[in-house]
């Protein structure tokens, strides 16, 4: 039979790549160690193996998963127009295949220059026990880098040793075809709850249970044999076949782009002690058998390339169990596409600001908001596909008017949580009706290519049919920037804009819920946008990938220009003849409402994750909070109680423990391109995306980190630090709190005044189930499951007064604030009780008088001083004048924390500064002053 073209094609790579790197290394310094005396051949045991390399284009060294070891440069060609040389170049053949046969097309994967930053690697060691053998998981990092470690991965030029942690994993999420009736019943449960069915389905829970649990005893044994036979010979790793769980190893700190990595596995252990022996495919290389079988012959060069490189870092050849290598993306293909469209779309605008219209302005009388304005602006267009038939189409049908009206109204119940519920999400597509109108959000929108997209550095265009789009705004107005949008000779003290980044499938109404009030309430203004690509609107898309991951590709590519209308949306905050030009935006006078120097970013969970795209790619936004934030997903996905509802169809839909672990780790190379994992490590420093032709400034973030979220893994925050040289506060737990050896390794100790990049855990406490308010949360697991005890505490960091005052020092004054000491920062009320008794001392408390404001003589102007205190001691205010003191004609409250100013009628062009003094009853106490200009009334 003749090999498929793809086999042929790889094969001879490998021998022109390994004949290079002979050549290479021969003329190196340090040339190539002796191979082992020649040993018998081992050919007979690798014929299963190659032929599926023959075939389906498998690496033969792990036969139980074709496509393991994962990731690796076998999956890779020889491109010299790439910044790497080299290109991904997965065939089909070898690709997992959903319930319906379907294979996953790696068609877009393939334009790749090389594997993720964060990627994870993964295969399998059967009867491994990691404890045995010494291997660090994820509460010891540090183990990876030890001169014995038994996992390591290493940099092949360098020979530094790079941080990882290793778990086998525990997700029990791989299933059989008769644990599906289960699993649809599951779903459809959720949706029959949505739509007030449910009832119809209750006495189906019996059945569906009997069914399964009939299926498992008579049909499974069968089917899980007949899934043994077809990986065999006609369909390896297919639906029925069960599989182990897979051996995951986590990069601890992002690769650097464009590297080469090598993974060494040595001295190997059963739960019994034993050494396990490594794979006849692997041995044949380690231990020079010959054999006459062309693809091992063609591979001994390069396989001698990584023995040596590894000898000469402390391996020993005859150790190992497995090697293998891989190259990490370069800057330009993981980055590179955002930032030519940002620089397009900008580019375009020239000194222009942004179309736009206001379409609705609602004022409050009491909140933190004063006003709400919503609004539209135009955006180049760099899809196939407008992002909505909502927004960016005439409807077809007039039923099209009641499905967008259902997703609007589905934002606005969401606006104040993380996460929607899959059932209402459900529910919401289900009661669409028509075709035509489901497709408008199916994932049918990619970016633009003018050539096709097939290259590997082709970037996107606009789109020369429909070269724009328009997209919705709201913006929250804090009633600390103005008296009155009635009275022309109103107080004013100009707020902060700031962008809002809403979280998972959420929506823009998110901005004006309790996510923003800690900001809003010391004077920013926030405007958020729907994020195009993971917003509420995108739910029938993230359906129907989850069933077929052929389609994920819509996801990076949506949130690409989801980016760039951020980076327009900041260009109309900034530009004069933007927002601030609007009536909606100015007093009665014509004065701005804010202050349009500088835009910042504040964002949290989904808008702290993606967040860090737009801080990272903003030519105009420098410093940015990213609340309960993480990289990557792949590691996210399965540690957070968001995925359980989504992840049941992408579970169902791929069964296979192995392939559920391979997507786990294969969608995360292009979700890179549209999430914080493939920006991390330029975030602060983005010299790179400079040397490419993108001048970007330096940026500098703070990272709030829920200890033990049940949703976003408090490690993942860890490894962004790592990877762009963040400093945590520290002590970041109380001792024993956090179970790892050595608590955030690798990351260096916060500095109070600082202005860099700081990551602070906020611990709302142990378990404490009898505290109704506050039941405390529990230590995160240290494997691959999210946490589910006790309290979620996503929310709570975002909630904190002390933390609000410390992001407002951070965005505003470009400093880090320690509000918590030298002690770790506590939420949601809880203090450990030596401190509530005062054992540990008194900690000063914190106050912030917020900007200086302006006012007409005989004016009234709002005073607010926003204070915390690390013991949770009652505070006392006081505020008083220190200059200007005769143009007061009296405070209402001055030992209030909010109150008004009355000036007297005489007072112009002058200057009147307060203090307020906090004080926290045991000596200690906080100052802070604000000014109030007087400017004549003419």
């Amino acid at each position: 039979m003749t090999a498929p073209h793809h086999g042929l094609r790889l094969r001879r790579g490998w021998v022109l790549a390994s004949a290079l790197l002979l050549a290479a290394c021969g003329s190196s310094s340090t040339p190539i160690g002796e191979p082992p005396p020649r040993n018998d051949s081992l050919d007979d045991l690798l014929g299963d193996a190659v032929a599926q390399t023959r075939a389906r284009g498998c690496d033969f060294l792990e036969s139980a998963y074709c496509l393991f070891p994962w990731p690796n440069d076998f999956f890779t060609v020889a491109d010299a127009s790439t910044d790497t040389g080299r290109r991904v170049d997965l065939p089909l053949a070898a690709m997992p295949r959903n319930l319906a046969g379907l294979p996953l097309r790696p068609d877009e994967w393939n334009r790749n220059d090389g594997f993720s930053p964060g990627q994870l690697m993964v295969t399998y060691v059967p009867g491994l026990d990691p404890a045995v053998s010494g291997i660090g998981n994820v509460t010891d990092i540090e183990a990876s880098l030890a001169d014995d470690a038994p996992i390591l991965v290493i940099d092949a030029d360098t020979g530094e040793r790079h941080p990882i942690w290793v778990e086998i994993d525990a997700s029990e999420t791989a299933q059989t075809l008769c644990d599906l009736p289960s699993s649809v019943f599951g779903t459809a449960g959720l949706v029959a709850g949505e739509l007030g069915v449910d009832d119809a389905l209750a006495n189906l829970d019996a059945v569906i249970a009997g069914l399964g649990d009939g299926c498992t005893l008579t049909l499974q044994p069968i089917l899980a044999a007949l899934g043994e036979t077809l990986h065999d010979t006609l369909a390896p790793n297919n639906a029925l076949k069960i599989d182990p769980p897979a051996l995951l190893m986590r990069p601890a700190q992002n690769f650097r782009d464009g590297h080469r990595y090598i993974v060494a596995l040595r001295g190997l252990k059963t739960a019994d002690g034993d050494r396990i022996e490594a794979p006849a495919a692997f041995r044949v290389f380690r231990d020079n058998h010959v054999s006459a079988i062309d693809e091992v012959n063609a591979r001994r060069a390069h396989m001698e390339d990584l023995f040596a490189r590894l000898q000469q870092h402390g391996v020993a050849r005859d150790e190992l169990y497995m090697a293998w290598d891989f190259t990490v993306a370069s800057t330009r293909n993981l980055a590179g596409r955002m930032l030519h469209m940002r620089d397009t779309a900008l580019a375009q605008l020239g000194d222009a600001a942004p179309a736009f219209e206001i379409t609705e302005v609602v004022d409050f009388a009491e909140g933190e908001s004063i006003r709400r304005v919503y609004g539209r602006y135009t955006v180049p267009n760099f899809l196939t596909i407008p992002d909505g038939i909502c927004d960016n189409l005439l409807p077809p049908v007039s039923e099209l008017v009641d499905y967008c009206a259902q997703l609007e109204s589905l934002g606005e119940l969401l606006g104040g949580n993380d996460l929607p519920l899959l059932g209402d999400l459900l529910g919401t597509a289900a009661d669409a009706t028509g075709l035509l109108i489901e497709l408008g959000q199916l994932p049918l929108s990619r970016l633009y290519y003018a050539d096709g997209g097939s290259g590997a550095n082709e970037l996107p265009t606009v789109n020369p049919l429909q070269p724009t789009q328009s997209f919705d705004f709201q913006c929250e107005i804090p009633r600390t920037a103005v008296g009155s949008f009635d009275d022309a000779d109103t107080w004013l003290r100009p707020a902060t804009p700031t962008l809002y980044g809403h979280g998972l499938l959420g929506s823009k109404g998110e901005v004006g819920g309790g996510s923003t009030r800690r900001l809003r309430d010391q004077n920013f203004m926030h405007c958020a946008i729907d994020w195009v690509g993971m917003a509420s609107r995108d739910v029938p898309s993230v359906l129907t990938f989850l069933l077929d991951m052929s389609f994920f590709p819509t996801l990076p590519d949506r949130a690409q220009q989801g980016m760039v209308n951020w980076h327009v949306l900041t260009r109309l905050i900034k530009h004069p003849d933007g927002l601030a030009s609007d009536p909606a935006f100015q007093t009665a006078d014509g004065r701005p409402v804010f202050d349009a120097t500088e835009v910042v970013y504040d964002g949290n969970s989904q808008g702290g994750i993606m967040g860090g795209v737009v801080v990272a790619t903003s030519t105009e936004i420098t410093r940015g909070s990213l609340g309960v934030p993480g990289a990557n997903y792949s590691t996210l996905l399965r540690r957070s109680v968001d995925f359980d509802a989504y992840g049941a169809l992408l579970y169902a839909s791929y069964p296979n423990s192995f392939d559920q672990s391979f997507i786990l780790s294969f969608i995360q190379m292009l979700w890179d391109r549209g999430e914080t994992n493939g920006y991390v490590n330029h975030l602060r420093r983005p010299d790179a995306f400079t040397a490419l032709g993108h001048p970007t400034p330096n940026h500098e973030a703070i990272l709030n980190v829920a200890f033990g979220d049940h949703q976003v893994a408090d490690v993942t925050p860890e490894v962004m630090s790592r990877s762009f040289d963040g400093a945590v506060h520290l002590p970041g737990t109380e001792p024993g709190r956090h179970t790892s050896v050595n608590p955030f390794a690798l990351i260096r100790p916060a500095v109070d005044g600082e202005s860099g990049t700081v990551m602070v855990i906020w611990d709302i406490g142990p378990l404490n189930p009898d505290n109704e308010d506050n039941p405390g949360t529990g230590q995160p697991p240290a494997t691959n499951v999210p946490p589910r005890e006790g309290r979620d505490p996503h929310s709570d960091p975002r909630a904190e007064v002390a933390g609000g005052i410390q992001r407002e020092a951070f965005l505003r004054k470009n400093r880090y604030l320690n509000v918590c000491g030298d002690r770790p920062c506590f939420a949601r009320g809880y203090v450990p009780a030596d401190v509530a008794s005062g054992a540990r001392g008194n900690l000063a408390p914190f106050v912030n008088a917020l900007q200086d404001a302006q006012a007409r003589p005989g004016g009234r102007v709002a005073l607010t001083a926003i204070a915390a205190d690390p013991d949770r001691d009652e505070l006392a205010f006081l505020w008083e004048a220190i200059d200007g003191g005769d143009c007061i004609a009296g405070i209402d409250d001055a030992q209030a924390a909010r109150t008004e100013l009355t000036l007297t009628d005489t007072c112009a062009n002058r200057d009147v500064v307060l203090r307020v003094t906090v004080s926290d009853g045991r000596g200690g106490s906080a100052r802070e002053t604000t000014r109030v200009t007087v400017r004549s009334s003419d």
